[in-house]
């Protein structure tokens, strides 16, 4: 045994051995890397194309699944980012419509499939107009002063929404807060919407975010010193009886 360890013949099949794992593994490598894969995205961003500038999406996933196929080798690096869903609203007006997912592939790879391959897509008008500003006062003032006059910077602002958000709105109110004031006191306010209920209506674009109120207080003279001086009136009355 020893002596074939030694011998020419041993040398020459460990050489064809190691020549034959070498040729599987590379064969092997070369297969993997010329083989298709396909590998699944979950959680792909989906958009819309096309939409009408006078409606609005009030309601569609916000994501899909997307599978891609191509070489491992272009998978290498491949970002969520670079992957793109889509739905084309084109043609298509206010109500729930069922749309078909779409998709642009990145480069060396091709679209399998999207899960779901259908997406329910509410879409309504969009509409906005101008709202006057109400003024809400609470609080009290700093002891002795009163308020006396306010105004107010702009005195409407523009309300925007989908249609069912924005025939909700009764009124647009702002409140300010008196309490320690004195003097003059500017002040910004941020406006917000209300329904018939006097719940808030959300959702909703206001246009300017924030009105300036400018308020105006005055002294206000201590009841007790006038009740005081009439005593000494109807003292002084009574010294000159």
């Amino acid at each position: 045994m020893e002596k074939f360890l030694r011998s020419n013949n041993f040398a020459r099949i460990l050489a064809v051995f190691m020549a034959l794992i070498l040729w599987l593994f590379v064969t092997g490598d070369k297969i993997t890397r010329t083989t298709p894969a396909r590998q699944t995205w979950q959680e792909v961003p989906l958009r819309a194309e096309n939409l009408d500038q006078d409606y609005v999406i009030t309601d569609m996933p916000s994501s899909v699944d997307l599978t891609l196929e191509g070489l491992p080798e272009n998978f290498e690096d491949l970002t969520i980012q670079e992957l793109d869903a889509f739905v084309d609203l084109s043609g298509k007006g206010p109500g729930s419509h069922l749309v078909r997912v779409q998709g642009r592939s990145p480069r060396g790879l091709s679209l399998v499939s999207f899960e779901p391959e259908q997406v329910r897509v509410v879409i309504e008008e969009y509409l906005s107009d101008n709202f006057p500003v109400e003024i809400e006062f609470v609080g009290e003032p700093a002891e002795g002063w009163q308020l006396v006059d306010y105004t107010l910077e702009p005195e409407d602002v523009m309300i925007g929404a989908p249609e069912s958000n924005f025939e909700q709105v009764e009124r647009v109110m702002a409140i300010i807060d008196l309490n320690g004031m004195k003097y003059v006191e500017r002040v910004d306010l941020q406006p917000a919407a209300y329904d018939e209920e006097e719940t808030p209506v959300l959702n909703l674009l206001i246009d300017p975010e924030t009105v300036t109120v400018r308020v105006e207080f005055e002294r206000v003279e201590p009841e007790v010193e006038e009740e005081e001086d009439e005593e000494e009136d109807e003292d002084d009355e009574e010294d000159e009886e």
